[in-house]
């Protein structure tokens, strides 16, 4: 069995092939890069391709019985999705799993959360069997942090003061490679989310235990963090975050009784709490200062 994987080279689709493989089970990579291509893991093969050149999928989908999608936030990322989706249903692939964002049809004025929801419409209509694993926000997603955390001692996420049940991102892909690999999960959408409440506030003081350090919340103005975004992110993508991050203010993003008892039929144990990812980062981040 052939498992084809979408941005394998990213945050959850790397852990998601390294999962994969160490069930040895077979693993392609879909890349636009042949570099990178060339450089994945031992036993991973590359496919070149863009999900956004649908030209390009018919030889990377060629013999593959099972897809991890996840579509890259992107302007056109619908197009993307549904591309994928129709040719997984032209190759013959027998069961597609979907990324999609927890609560995403609770927040569409969100851009990127609006488009999840037209893919996993499209899946629906497939007539291919499908799982949509629902991750929170990403525990990793502060590893983008360090310079603010460990030199200015800021925690500059604006996430509010209502909370997000994030998550981490080994969660995410145990969760999807279960449901690639193993039967039962045939149109069930699974929240993958964390066991605590994250706001800002407590999100910067985790950092500041983890760092033995003093880390204060840079606050809640999503402006002031869009225009410190705009350095390294295009304008559509700035404004489509600050949409979501004044989501997350209003109302949060938090994980029901349920979302814990569905999760638990995919995860199958308990969620890895933020704690300990902070400490892990922030050991790694010590570790390599001390070697600089």
């Amino acid at each position: 069995m052939t498992i084809l994987v979408t941005g394998g080279t990213g945050t959850v689709g790397s852990h998601v092939v390294a999962y994969l493989t160490a069930g040895g089970h077979e693993t392609r990579v879909l890349t636009r890069s042949p570099e990178k291509a060339a450089a994945l893991p031992d036993g991973v093969k590359g496919a070149v391709g863009a999900l956004s050149e649908p030209v390009t999928l018919g030889a990377a989908f060629e013999g593959i019985e099972r897809l991890f999608l996840l579509t890259p936030l992107a302007q056109d990322e619908v197009d993307q999705g549904l591309a994928a989706i129709e040719a997984a249903r032209a190759a013959g692939v027998k069961r597609i799993v979907f990324m999609s964002v927890h609560q995403a049809g609770e927040a569409l004025r969100v851009p990127h959360f609006a488009s999840k929801v037209e893919i996993a419409r499209g899946l629906e209509r497939s007539g291919i069997p499908y799982t949509v694993i629902e991750p929170n926000s990403f525990y990793q997603n502060d590893v983008w942090f360090r310079q603010p955390l460990m030199e200015f001692g800021v925690y500059p996420n604006p996430l509010g003061s209502v909370g997000l049940n994030r998550v981490d991102v080994r969660d995410i892909a145990e969760a999807a490679v279960t449901a690639l690999t193993e039967d039962g999960h045939e149109g069930e959408h699974y929240p993958v989310v964390g066991p605590e409440v994250w706001t800002g506030e407590s999100s910067a003081q985790a950092w500041s235990a983890a760092l033995g350090s003093g880390v204060i919340y840079g606050g809640d103005d999503v402006d002031r963090w869009g225009q410190a975004a705009s350095a390294i992110m295009p304008d559509w993508l700035v404004a489509d975050l600050k949409i979501m991050f004044v989501d997350f203010q209003e109302r949060g993003l938090l994980a029901s009784d349920d979302d814990f008892a569905r999760q638990r039929r995919i995860l199958g144990r308990d969620p890895i709490p933020f704690e300990r990812f902070a400490t892990e980062v922030a050991g790694m981040w010590k570790a390599q200062a001390a070697g600089a």
